[in-house]
């Protein structure tokens, strides 16, 4: 008998192994992570042929992408998005299955500017059909006689400044703090002071010492963190607290520090938490980010029976959707498709545009966003988008 060469062995489970990774789409630890798979300038690695508008039973207007080989969602993210770096954010898939990333050709994903998803051939037929529906619809509300201009359509572009400046109105008793904030906390571990509440003047204790706190060093007060989570997918984002002041170090020393309490909104008391004071701006110059990503509210002070102009709520939506301070941001309610008694047809009504807002804080996953003009009082939910964002077209 002849010995079997280890050589022998390797050969046919490499052989699958790269027909699978060349069959099989990505997943998501698919990531580009070299020059040669992101291309000479970053992007992706190859040029999509983009898929046919389509209508949901919602009504929200998206393309369809049927999977080629060697399709990514980093790719797939790129073409339709106008940016790899989202899809892990805006990716809805059944999270039951065993790899939800995963993608294999002549799969169908549904794209809109704020989702993702996974459909049947079936639902894609129906949606274009929806959308040759709409189309034929509205050319036969038209008269062919007449001279018909293009409609303006805004695409995404690149970041640009408005000439204008938003004044804020400060939030003296709110915050947005990430959980990694939270954790690296300290509190107020005591206080020379004998009485139970304490306030501006006092000096108090706090649970860090040298070399992790100098003197000068400020820290906002905060208690009660309520954490905040993302609409439909649960995750926490982060902690809505109460700010209570702020205090500065005087001294630092083996393992503890004290610091002098400047500023309470409202009596503090052992126990309170601490963490480095960021001062918030006061005006804010205007940014135009269309090609950033939709989100929603996911956070409303529920002590306020009405949200309005000036006051402030926290969207789910960050710098690696391609936000910043400054951009403008609307909240809207979708269009739908309705259907005209008389004539039988459908109609596609347009978005209905509440509240304009401008991002005052941006965090990685998360921002503030400060009201500056809305018609009703805002929700947890409601949809966000940049000013004059639309779904990328090629």
């Amino acid at each position: 008998m002849r010995a079997v060469k280890f050589s022998d062995l390797l050969f046919p489970i490499v052989s699958a192994v790269l027909t699978s990774l060349l069959i099989t789409g990505s997943g998501f630890g698919n990531t580009p992570d070299s020059e040669s798979e992101k291309g000479s300038l970053g992007g992706p690695s190859q040029l999509l042929a983009l898929g046919p508008w389509a209508v949901d039973p919602e009504g929200q207007r998206g393309r369809i992408h049927t999977v080629d080989r060697g399709d990514t969602l980093w790719d797939i993210s790129a073409a339709y998005l106008g940016t790899p770096w989202v899809w892990p954010s805006v990716w809805k898939d059944n999270q039951d299955i065993e790899n939800p990333h995963l993608i294999r050709p002549n799969d169908h994903i549904w794209i809109t500017a704020g989702e993702m998803r996974r459909i049947t051939s079936g639902e894609a037929q129906e949606m274009i059909a929806a959308e040759e529906e709409l189309a034929a619809s509205l050319e036969s509300l038209s008269d062919p006689t007449d001279e018909v201009a293009e409609p303006f359509v805004e695409k995404p572009g690149s970041d640009q400044a408005v000439d204008r400046k938003v004044q804020v109105v400060e939030r003296a008793a709110m915050g947005f703090v990430s959980p990694d904030s939270v954790r690296g906390s300290t509190s107020i571990v005591d206080s020379p002071s004998e009485r139970l509440w304490l306030a501006e003047g006092d000096d108090v204790y706090l649970g860090v010492g040298e070399g992790e706190v100098f003197i000068g060093d400020e820290f906002t007060i905060f208690r009660d963190p309520e954490p905040v989570y993302d609409v439909g997918r649960g995750g926490k984002l982060g902690y809505h607290v109460e700010i209570l002041g702020w205090a500065r170090i005087k001294q630092a020393s083996g393992g503890s520090a004290i610091a002098e309490i400047i500023e309470s909104r409202s009596a503090l008391k052992r126990g309170d938490q601490l963490i480095p004071r960021e001062r918030v701006a006061t005006e804010v110059d205007v940014t135009y980010t269309p090609s950033a990503t939709e989100g929603a509210v996911v956070f409303a002070p529920e002590d306020r029976t009405q949200m309005g102009d000036g006051d402030h709520v926290y969207l789910n939506r960050g710098s690696i959707h391609g936000f910043k301070a400054g951009s403008e941001v609307e909240v809207y309610l979708p269009g739908s498709r309705r259907t005209d008694r008389v004539s039988g047809r459908k109609v596609q009504t347009p978005d209905h545009i509440v509240a304009q807002l401008v991002l005052v804080e941006v965090q990685a996953n998360t921002s503030v966003a400060y009201i500056t003009e809305t018609s009703r009082s805002l929700e947890v939910g409601d949809l966000v988008r940049p000013k004059g964002h639309v779904l990328a077209q090629r």
